[in-house]
């Protein structure tokens, strides 16, 4: 680990933590933050160092960058907050209560919840109010729409403005029929009969159970790591779930969820990381493994190298024109992707290739354009 890496972490793990800092050693300030910006935590990072004092902390030109990085993720905050809350008291003026995803919901279980990075937000509606939902939301002021809602997968898109929202039928587009049949299990339970309410400053959400939400960020960021790549600012969402609810967590429900959907060993492998890394407890760590250190390991360096949905800037992001190429490119990103995630997981890259195979190619085009 180089000397910046080194600070990065020091930074990341006190920012998740509120502990404080004090670098006996020069900083790299603008190698650290180009880390920081690539894992998806800048300003995580940005408020620790505005907040050290000594002759390493940051000179004045690098605190103004940081200042202006925090104060621009406050406003995208605000305006996806004002967003959000319209949309919702649209669909419940239709009887629709909307389940939020992730977001801001994962943002309050962190320390200080505006610095959470965000990109878009997504609302659970289900398969009964989606077109429904899909409509109410198009016919909003503002809103930009890419369609109709008949075609599309697991969620609808659309805009306000710069602020982009998911309308979901389902949470996760799962394509193996056995785990299809278990995920459903797992979202009727987190998604339907076990919703809680949370208070976002003064407005009351549904989010899912505490399992699901732990369940839902860590198969996320697996999804993620499969497909285009995945940043810490997403495993930093597990930890901060996980150490949320520590004690509260049905942890016989969690270790069936997992089984079913065979991701024990990915979970086991990035908990060693979370808690090698990001300084999450070992006892916060359901089924921790330390004898996944080594792959562990091998997974850290690929996320160090990928970075928050970074991956698409090699193989994925050049894709050729014309129909025929830009499906015979989607045809070898299988195999990228089976070469890439073979050296950590082997069963799971097998099982992966064998899943896009006897499912059909054009639900794996679908999953990946």
């Amino acid at each position: 680990m180089t000397s910046s890496e080194t600070h990065y972490f020091v930074l990341l793990r006190a920012a998740l933590w509120t502990q404080p800092v004090h670098f006996a050693e020069p900083v790299d300030w603008k190698a650290v933050m180009r880390i920081a910006s690539h894992q998806g935590n800048a300003a995580l990072l940005s408020d620790v160092a505005t907040r050290m004092t000594g002759s390493n902390s940051p000179d004045a030109t690098t605190l103004a960058k940081m200042r202006d990085s925090m104060r621009a993720n406050l406003v995208h905050q605000m305006n996806l907050k004002s967003i959000l809350v319209s949309v919702v008291q649209k669909l419940r003026q239709h009887n629709i209560e909307p389940v939020l995803l992730k977001g801001f919901g994962l943002a309050m279980l962190y320390p200080n919840p505006n610095l959470r990075q965000f990109g878009d937000t997504d609302l659970f509606v289900g398969l009964a109010n989606f077109h429904e939902a899909c409509a109410l939301v198009r016919g909003m002021p503002g809103c930009y729409n890419w369609g109709e809602e008949v075609d599309v997968g697991r969620h609808y898109n659309v805009e306000f403005g710069p602020y982009p929202m998911e309308i979901h039928r389902v949470s996760a587009e799962v394509m193996d029929r056995q785990e299809k049949l278990a995920y459903a299990d797992i979202e009727r339970d987190g998604l339907f009969e076990n919703t809680r309410k949370v208070d976002l400053e003064g407005f009351e959400l549904s989010v899912p159970s505490m399992e699901f939400v732990v369940f839902f960020t860590f198969s996320h960021a697996w999804h993620h790591f499969l497909t285009t790549g995945v940043g810490l600012r997403q495993l930093s969402d597990v930890a901060m779930a996980l150490h949320a609810y520590h004690g509260q967590l049905d942890l016989d429900k969690l270790q069936r969820w997992l089984a079913s959907m065979h991701l024990m060993l990915p979970w086991q492998t990035f908990g060693c990381l979370m808690v090698e890394h990001l300084g999450l407890p070992d006892d916060q760590m359901p089924f921790y493994e330390a004898s996944c250190h080594r792959r562990a390991q091998k997974l850290f360096a690929r996320i160090m190298e990928e970075g928050n949905f970074k991956r698409d800037n090699n193989f994925r992001r050049n894709k050729p024109k014309g129909r025929f190429w830009h499906k015979a490119h989607t045809f070898l990103c299988i195999f990228v992707d089976f070469f890439r995630l073979v050296k950590i997981f082997p069963r799971h890259a097998f099982r992966e290739l064998q899943t896009s195979f006897r499912y059909g190619l054009g639900k794996y085009f679908h999953r990946h354009d």
